[in-house]
């Protein structure tokens, strides 16, 4: 039995810091960034201003460069569905560094370019804003269980109250040539049966990959999928701040 609430909000261990708090910090040129950091929030819970959700973790061993693509729906109290579209490439080499680039946009035509980059080597991690030429580093706190920062996962939060969880093993299934163990939960609330949220999450333990994951809510879906991967070892330019680049944070 696993806690509801925990699995349907889980931020994997691998705070939403690095999207959204850590933009605080950076003070020089963000008057549009930050704009549309409170467009992409309205609605509530800052679902689109957590940036894409963790797919990819920092373990080494495994390299990959792969396509992300999330859609999240959001029912209104009309029954109108409103959903956006995400997507970004990741990659991560034989070091177990990830970068994570994609664009930040309001849905009224005003974007920026974001990157973050995770560095299990020098337990870094920072975020770069490209058209810019700024860098925002911090460093991540060594510790016995290794590097780990927090990263957003699919799904939001549950209505508050008691949630009953079922966890089905699905089996496994192959995805871009890998194969995957699949893991299902369902959440029922204990005060009105007929509301019920679940998780499907196919993923390799082996390769810290979820190649595919589907979550639904009472008024909302997100979806994530990992598409054109490629086990190469990407170009390792990827995973360094640019010299030109202005370097601000730790």
């Amino acid at each position: 039995m696993f806690s509801a609430l925990s699995n349907f909000t889980e931020v994997d261990r691998c705070p939403r810091v690095v999207y959204a708090v850590r933009l605080i910090r950076i003070s020089v040129g963000l008057g549009c960034l930050m704009s549309l950091l409170a467009a992409s929030s309205e609605g509530g819970e800052n679902w689109g201003a957590t940036g894409p959700v963790c797919t990819v973790r920092p373990s080494p061993g495994a390299p990959v460069s792969a396509r992300q693509v999330e859609e999240r729906t959001q029912i209104l109290a009309d029954g109108t569905a409103i959903t956006d579209l995400l997507t970004c490439q990741v990659y991560r080499d034989s070091a177990g560094r990830v970068r994570i680039a994609y664009r930040l946009g309001d849905g009224g035509g005003r974007s920026e370019e974001v990157g973050n980059l995770l560095d299990p080597v020098e337990y870094s991690e920072t975020m770069l804003l490209p058209e810019q030429k700024i860098a925002d580093r911090g460093t991540v706190p060594r510790s016995s269980a290794g590097f780990q920062v927090g990263l957003p996962v699919a799904g939001r939060a549950l209505p508050k109250g008691k949630w009953n969880t079922q966890e089905e093993a699905l089996g496994v299934r192959v995805i871009e040539g890998i194969e995957a163990q699949g893991t299902r939960w369902v959440a029922t609330s204990e005060e009105q049966p007929a509301l019920m949220a679940f998780r499907e999450r196919w993923s390799s333990q082996a390769l810290g990959l979820t190649l595919e994951e589907k979550v639904v809510g009472p008024n909302w879906a997100h979806t994530v999928k990992l598409q054109n991967l490629n086990r190469g070892e990407p170009d390792p330019a990827l995973f360094v701040v640019p010299f030109d680049y202005t370097v601000q944070g730790q």
